[in-house]
Formats: C-alpha cells, structure tokens, sequence
C-alpha cells in the first residue's frame, strides 16, 4: 500500500430477545507492511460495562461472572445474531486486512462448532481446526499482484452478508490508475488485469468482472479516446 491509514477499535451492540450483544472488532497486528491483523470479540451480558470489562479482560466479579457464559439463554440465535454482525462490520477493515474469530468461551469445542454452521456459507474462511480459529482476508488479497499496477479504493458489497467467492471478490473494491492524469489505453488497461489476476478464479473470470472495478472516470476517458479517432 502506498499511503497510511490508521485503524481503530469499533464495535456494534444489540439485543436478542432483551439480552445484550455485542461484537468487538481491533486492530491487533501488522502482519505484513501495510496490512493488517484484526481480532472479533463477541459477548452477551447484562450491561455494556460488563461486555467492556471481559473483552478487555479487566478481572473483576463482571468479568468472571460472563467469562463463565457461553451464549447465554438464548443460545444459538444469538451466534446467528452475532456472525451477520461480524459480516456487516468486516467491511470496515482496509482492503488485504485480515479478520481472527477465536473460540475462547468456557466451552469452546462448543463455541467452534456453533461457528462452524456458517461455514458451509462462507467457505473462504479459512479455518484452524487445531487452534480453533477463523480468518477472512478482504478482498483484494494482500498476495494478489492487482497492488503493484493500481490503487485500491474499498467499497461494501450490494449483499453485505455475501461471501467473497468467485466473482464476488471483485464486488468489494475499486482499482485506479496509481499515476493520475495519465489515463490507461483499454490495450493497456486489459493488459495490466490479465496480469493481475493471481487468484484461483481466472478460468471463470470474464472481461465484465474486472472492469467494474475500474474507476468510471476511467472508461470514460477510454470512451472518449476511442470517439475522437473515429
């Protein structure tokens, strides 16, 4: 990446059934120059203050007292609650940064399987099965080669709970000349994306995928080229 963006803790609440839920979302570690390693919190309690004090492990009788829960009475409605959640917030995280959801409850065998129903939903999760942990990389992927020829410009999905499969992981980003005013030739333009994709998807790409990534302003220049020589 090429410019520097400071990233910060957030977090969502809301209620199952009267119970308090909330999702914590921090920036935890650089685990390449430029990229990030998140960690997600997910709690119910009683009061914000009590959530506060166990994810942010202050050892008091609050933070004992929901430290010996799971998911309280209403149990796996509120995993469900608190994974699309953690769907919608991912889209907060910078373009190659990587979300860690760990199983850290007192049962967490338990904790890891009521996880794992969804992950036959989203199936580029990429699953630790020894540490019981789960990661997701937003797209476009810190290893994919699209970060030498363009700047990335983040968007959010048109289906925020999607998984990034296939095609979709073009539907989160925007891809822009690196130098401005020196707008690309469509020649050169196709050039660089065939170069780029580095990514297990290339046998079902296809030309309309990529360009939607392009900067409007961009094939409209194009556009334009192409009128004044005819």
């Amino acid at each position: 990446m090429t410019y520097r963006v400071r990233r910060h803790t957030t977090s969502q609440t809301f209620k199952v059934n009267g119970q308090l839920c909330k999702v914590f979302l921090e920036p935890c570690n650089e685990y390449l120059p430029g990229f990030w390693a998140w960690n997600v919190g997910f709690a119910i309690g009683k009061s914000k203050r009590q959530i506060n004090d166990w994810y942010w492990k202050r050892k008091n009788k609050r933070w004992r007292s929901l430290n010996n829960q799971l998911t309280g009475r209403n149990g796996i409605k509120a995993i469900k609650e608190g994974f699309n959640a953690v769907l919608r917030m991912r889209w907060n995280i910078e373009p190659g940064d990587c979300m860690m959801l760990d199983c850290t409850s007192k049962e967490p065998d338990k904790q890891f399987k009521a996880w794992l129903r969804w992950h036959k939903k989203h199936p580029e999760w990429l699953v630790d099965f020894i540490d019981r942990k789960f990661y997701w990389y937003r797209p476009p992927y810190s290893t994919d080669q699209i970060w030498d020829q363009f700047k990335i410009e983040k968007v959010i999905p048109e289906d925020p709970l999607a998984n990034t499969l296939d095609l979709r992981y073009f539907d989160s980003f925007r891809i822009h000349p690196k130098v401005q005013g020196t707008p690309l030739s469509m020649d050169e333009t196709m050039n660089l994306l065939s170069q780029v994709l580095s990514i297990d998807l290339v046998d079902q790409w296809h030309t309309g995928a990529l360009l939607s990534t392009l900067d409007p302003d961009l094939l409209n220049n194009q556009e334009e080229q192409n009128e004044a020589k005819h």
